[in-house]
C-alpha cells in the first residue's frame, strides 16, 4: 500500500487504538494555557504603583490582550505540531530546508521589528515587552511555518499512488494549509490589538500607528512562508488535472459535461483563485491592517 492511501485509514486508526485524539487535546490545552500565562506575565509587568484609575484601565484590557495573544500562540503552536505530524506521513521532509525557510522568516521578522525604532523615530516604541510578546506570537507561529514548509516539499515532487489517494492528498494538505493560514491571521489581529492597547499610556508614550505597523510586519512575513506553499499546492493541483482530466481524447458530445466537471475539480483544488485572494480570505493582509487603521485614528485620549 502506498504512502498516501495509507494516511486517512492508518490515520484513525493509531487515533483509535493509541487514545492520539484525547492526547492531541490535551496537549494543545497544556500549550494554550502555558502560551496565556506568558502573555499574562509579560504584560503585567508594566504596572506601576503610582498610575492613575485611567492608566490602570488601560493597563488590565492591556493584560487581557496580551493573554488572548498567549492564548492564541499556544493553540496555533499546538496545531501546527499536529499537522507537522500528518504531513509527514505523506512525505520524507528534508528538515534542512524547513530549517533554512524559518530561519528566512526570523531573520525578516527580526529586521522588521527592530526597524520600527527608526520608522517612528522613537527607541520607546520598541520596549522589551513588545519584543517579548512579538516574540510568544512569532512562537506560536513556528510550527504553521514548519509545516508549511513540509507542505511545499511534498508538492515539489509527484504524489504516490491511485488518482484518487492523489487528489485525496491535495485536497487535505489544501485544507491544512487554508486552517494554518486562519490560525496566523488571527494571531496576526491579536498583534494588532495588544499594541493599540498599548498605546498613549504607561511611562514611554507609545505611537498609535505602531498597530498598523506591526500589522504590516506580520502579514508581510507570514506571505513569504504562505505564497510559496499555495504556489505549489496550485501547481500540483494543475498537473494532475491535466494528467487525470485532459479534454483532448474527449469526444464531441461529452465534451461540455467533461469540462464542467473540470472546472467543478480545478474549483476545488484552488485552481479559479490567486495567491492574494487567498490570503485576502484568511483575512492575513487586509481586514487586520484596515483594522490597525481605524482602531488607531478613532482612539481617543
Amino acid at each position: 500500500m502506498s504512502i498516501t492511501g495509507s494516511v486517512t485509514g492508518e490515520a484513525t486508526r493509531d487515533a483509535v487504538d493509541h487514545g492520539e485524539v484525547g492526547t492531541v487535546g490535551e496537549y494543545r490545552l497544556l500549550t494554550m494555557l502555558l502560551g496565556t500565562v506568558t502573555g499574562v506575565a509579560v504584560a503585567a509587568s508594566s504596572w506601576e504603583l503610582k498610575a492613575s484609575e485611567t492608566e490602570n484601565n488601560k493597563w488590565l484590557i492591556f493584560v487581557l490582550v496580551a493573554g488572548l495573544l498567549g492564548a492564541a500562540a499556544g493553540e496555533a503552536f499546538g496545531f501546527g505540531l499536529n499537522r507537522w505530524r500528518e504531513v509527514k506521513r505523506y512525505h520524507r521532509i528534508r528538515l534542512w530546508r524547513v530549517w533554512l525557510s524559518i530561519s528566512v522568516m526570523l531573520l525578516l521578522a527580526a529586521g522588521l521589528i527592530t526597524s520600527a525604532r527608526y520608522v517612528f523615530g522613537e527607541t520607546e516604541n520598541l520596549t522589551w515587552r513588545g519584543v517579548a510578546l512579538a516574540a510568544l506570537a512569532i512562537g506560536g507561529g513556528l510550527s504553521s511555518a514548519a509545516t508549511l514548509a513540509a507542505i511545499r516539499q511534498v508538492t515539489a515532487d509527484p504524489l504516490p499512488g491511485s488518482p484518487g489517494q492523489q487528489l485525496n492528498a491535495i485536497l487535505r494538505l489544501r485544507q491544512m494549509s487554508s486552517r494554518m493560514l486562519s490560525q496566523l491571521g488571527v494571531l496576526i489581529l491579536l498583534i494588532i490589538a495588544v499594541n493599540v492597547a498599548g498605546a498613549s499610556w504607561g511611562r514611554f508614550k507609545q505611537d498609535p500607528n505602531v498597530g498598523i505597523f506591526s500589522g504590516v510586519v506580520a502579514s508581510f512575513v507570514i506571505a513569504t512562508i504562505y505564497v510559496p506553499t499555495a504556489s505549489a499546492l496550485r501547481r500540483r493541483g494543475s498537473i494532475f488535472v491535466e494528467q487525470n482530466f485532459s479534454l483532448a481524447d474527449v469526444s464531441t458530445a461529452e465534451l461540455v459535461g467533461k469540462a464542467e466537471e473540470r472546472q467543478k475539480l480545478e474549483k476545488m483544488l484552488g485552481l479559479d483563485q490567486t495567491t492574494f485572494g487567498e490570503l485576502k480570505a484568511g483575512f492575513v493582509v487586509l481586514t487586520p491592517i484596515v483594522v490597525a487603521f481605524l482602531a488607531s485614528f478613532l482612539k481617543t485620549d
